[in-house]
């Protein structure tokens, strides 16, 4: 809509994770270098969290565009499956055939590529986007294969990646020995507020901006760093409505007015589902912080029962949770059981898997040799009977 008006040959603020756009902020620096560090020692899980619309996805996906020569890997970003449907995605997204849909053929298919990749010097790796949402079944299926080793060497490297959510998960009881295995993690967090403008610059620039004038100043700048709290996403929200106001307006400068009148015709995007805390309210704004109340109550009284709402939420999670309790106790000690016993029959069938493909190793190794004695028995036969019709002449 506006990209011609702007002469932007994309438009800059796009809400998709493209890797392109990736700003390289002090702590997305130091987030991917846990990843590459992970990867690069052959670390077997890797595990890296952020709150809703921190950039996640995108470093991901920039860090796929950087190995994806290198490694054979496979993304999820569908988390919402069962053990069975996980290993089928798994065997589909390796483009992988296996002979049947039962989990140890499953299974075998995947050691089976998982070792022949080591063997040529590749690794693989399992990128989870949003892996938060992976049921506890399915965590103890990725931990199996995470079993997958040649020596000291994983054959397998599993990268986790999802909301703050994902620690709670891995907490849980029966992952403990998944937990213990994270060798690398990483934290993402908001942006500085000092960063935002070089943030924004940034993505313009991406976007095919090359002029001199700035389109949104330094007020302004700082008035979208404490409405979007340094969530990228939320930034982007906010840049891209108010490029749509400015360009409904004929005008090319994105003032602080401007901004203002976008969140209070768009409180959505300060709500607490994009992730981010309720924004306190701006002194000069009109954004209504927490539950709607009638415009009557006073300032303080709405400040009271917002504060009210989060101490009930956090007293009814707290209740949630002694009453849970008890019960993941009993389902802890269930599926620890369940698991060693999964484990078991897993280790025996990757046993099998790894002894059926030395067996057919040994059996190529076998035939070369029979064709090579077929050969040599073949000569000696045929020079004793040129010896014989020599001997005649």
């Amino acid at each position: 809509m506006y990209t011609k008006f702007f002469g932007f040959k994309q438009k800059p603020f796009i809400l998709s994770p493209d890797p392109h756009f990736l700003y390289m902020s002090r702590v997305h620096d130091l987030a991917f270098t846990h990843l590459e560090y992970g990867i690069v020692h052959h670390m077997g899980f890797i595990a890296l969290t952020g709150d809703v619309g921190a950039g996640k996805t995108t470093l991901l996906n920039y860090l796929f565009e950087k190995v994806k020569d290198s490694r054979d890997i496979a993304m999820l970003f569908n988390t919402n499956l069962g053990p069975q449907e996980f290993l089928e995605m798994l065997v589909k997204e390796f483009e992988l055939n296996s002979p049947t849909k039962g989990k140890s053929d499953l299974f075998e298919t995947l050691s089976d590529h998982f070792l022949k990749q080591y063997m040529q010097g590749r690794r693989c790796i399992i990128m989870v986007d949003e892996a938060q949402n992976l049921s506890l079944e399915t965590f103890e299926e990725l931990r199996m294969l995470s079993n997958l080793e040649m020596g000291s060497d994983f054959l397998l490297q599993i990268i986790l990646v999802g909301q703050p959510q994902l620690r709670e998960r891995l907490a849980h009881p029966s992952l403990s020995q998944l937990m213990q295995r994270i060798s690398v993690y990483f934290h993402l967090s908001a942006l500085a507020p000092e960063e935002v403008e070089n943030y924004i610059d940034h993505r313009l620039k991406v976007a095919g901006y090359n002029s001199e004038n700035p389109i949104f100043g330094s007020e302004t700048v700082q008035y979208i760093a404490d409405l979007s709290k340094g969530i990228p996403r939320i930034i982007n929200s906010i840049c891209d409505m108010s490029l749509t106001h400015a360009f409904a307006d004929g005008v090319k400068f994105v003032s602080r007015d401007m901004v203002k009148k976008v969140i209070n015709d768009n409180q959505l995007l300060l709500m607490l589902r994009e992730g981010v805390q309720d924004a306190k309210k701006d002194p000069e704004s009109q954004v209504e912080p927490g539950p709607s109340v009638p415009a009557s109550v006073d300032s303080n009284v709405r400040t009271e029962l917002a504060g009210i709402c989060e101490r009930v939420e956090r007293l009814e999670k707290r209740i949630n949770a002694v009453e849970s309790a008890e019960k993941d106790r009993l389902v802890g000690v269930l599926q620890g059981m369940l698991s060693e016993e999964h484990e078991k029959t897993l280790n025996l069938e990757h046993q099998i898997a790894l002894s059926n493909y030395k067996y057919r190793e040994l059996e190529k190794e076998l035939q070369i040799l029979r064709e090579k004695s077929d050969k040599k028995e073949y000569k000696k036969k045929n020079a004793k009977f040129w010896e014989v019709l020599g001997g005649k002449k």
